[in-house]
């Protein structure tokens, strides 16, 4: 990470450099130091820019350094300078025609790990959330009338209330320890989730056909098919990336293969999943429950029937967002300047465009 007492020189001139992205303090110190850097939207402290307002700017940006505004091909036409697009995400494409900026000749560069034990660590507090149902619980607690029978002397320090009134009953969860967890994508997330559940006992099954199963075993999981993930399974995991190929992977069918005491959970994109199949596997308790950070319509409508299903656990896109990404991202950025204009790009998500011909930085 950054600090005030690190000193990174980036070489080559001062590049004019726009900012949208949410950077620490330390990361634009270091920045101002390196080029002519301007600071609009997040960057700036504010919130996402206007469209017109961005359009404007881009004009006469040499290198952009993109937050989550979009930088689709009209709005690289409106930038003649443009040289490189340096993103906060690791997969750019979500807000960058990587494509367009190709065929300009511009390089786009993405961040490495900002996000990935945010993420895991989310992941296993949703799993703790579902299976010892801590909101239920915490909902219940709050809202007990202050008539609440607590049953006899004897017993309040080990059961509250009689029969079916017992929270101790009503919200009884599941142990970690000795199940199974099915992580469905492999990628840098993936593999720190599989780090962070091994803590607890737990057999690991994996589903990523782009990964060697050799490379797979040497890490200490299993590979295996999705059927077999989805049916051996306690708590399903979802971290492949969003194409035309995993759209919807999990829906009518493999929520029939899932047993009646499984999770779900997706803290990756919300299109992996049928959103009415899912529906109906919770209303018919094909499955247990499931935790959703992500959703087709974003912000979802309060009405929404998975926000509102009492097997639901949901939030609000946070799993990515802590207090250290910000710093992992910026330091990510700068480094990938500083190789950039020292003429080693590294973490290119275009690499062809190292081989097209290109106008060069001052």
């Amino acid at each position: 990470m950054l600090n005030n007492a690190e000193s990174i020189k980036l070489v080559s001139g001062r590049p004019r450099v726009l900012a949208t992205a949410d950077l620490s303090p330390e990361g634009i110190a270091v920045l101002r130091e390196a080029s002519e850097l301007k600071l609009l939207g997040w960057a700036a402290g504010e919130w996402f820019c206007d469209r017109k307002q961005l359009m404007d700017a881009v004009a006469d940006a040499e290198i952009i350094i993109a937050g989550y505004e979009r930088f689709d091909e009209e709005m690289l036409t409106a930038a003649p300078h443009l040289y490189a697009i340096l993103s906060v995400r690791a997969a750019p494409q979500a807000n960058i025609d990587v494509a367009a900026a190709t065929a300009r000749g511009v390089a786009v560069l993405h961040t490495v790990g900002r996000t990935d034990h945010g993420v895991a660590e989310f992941t296993v507090a949703l799993a703790l959330g579902l299976t010892r149902h801590l909101i239920p619980a915490a909902a219940w607690i709050r809202s007990r009338s202050s008539d609440f029978d607590a049953g006899e002397d004897f017993y309040r320090g080990t059961v509250w209330g009689r029969g079916a009134s017992s929270p101790q009953l009503a919200f009884t969860g599941i142990e970690l320890h000795g199940r199974t967890l099915g992580i469905v994508g492999f990628g840098a997330i993936g593999r720190v989730v599989a780090e962070k559940f091994s803590g607890f006992g737990m057999e690991i099954l994996v589903h990523d056909p782009y990964v060697d199963s050799a490379e797979l075993r040497s890490l200490g999981v299993k590979p295996v098919s999705l059927d077999e993930l989805l049916t051996q399974s306690a708590i399903v995991t979802l971290h492949a990336r969003l194409s035309p190929q995993t759209r919807g992977m999990i829906g009518e069918d493999q929520f029939d293969r899932m047993g009646r005491g499984a999770y779900l959970i997706n803290t990756g994109r919300a299109g992996l999943v049928d959103t009415e199949a899912l529906l109906r596997a919770l209303d018919r308790e094909k499955i247990a429950g499931a935790a959703l950070d992500v959703f087709d319509t974003e912000p979802p409508s309060a009405l929404d029937p998975l926000v509102c299903h009492q097997r639901v656990l949901a939030t609000p896109h946070l799993a990515a967002w802590t207090e250290e990404m910000r710093a992992r991202h910026t330091d990510s950025i700068v480094k990938n300047l500083q190789r950039l204009l020292a003429g080693k790009p590294e973490n290119l998500s275009n690499p062809e465009v190292l081989t097209m011909a290109r106008r060069t930085l001052p």
